[in-house]
């Protein structure tokens, strides 16, 4: 089947956006990682998260890059000569 097929059809479904994060849950977070930086120290916590913000990044770029591909394949369905 294809891509727009799929799409008109409502049987495409793109990656889920992130979730927002429930309160108690980010709380519970934030209470481990206060624990966290009392044992190891702030400074490993900060180099820490620091290289995970640069994972997530990398991991975004990933899916942005995913989307334009999805674009760039239903672009060159829609000019295939059927």
């Amino acid at each position: 089947m294809s891509i727009l097929t799929d799409i008109y059809n409502d049987e495409y479904h793109p990656q889920a956006t992130r979730p927002v994060m429930p309160q108690d849950l980010r709380e519970k977070d934030m209470a481990f990682w206060k624990k966290v930086s009392e044992v190891l120290g702030s400074e490993y916590v900060d180099a820490h998260l620091y290289r995970s913000c640069e994972i997530e990044h990398f991991n975004d770029f990933h899916h942005f890059r995913e989307g334009f591909r999805l674009g760039v394949l239903l672009m060159l369905e829609v000019m295939e000569p059927k």
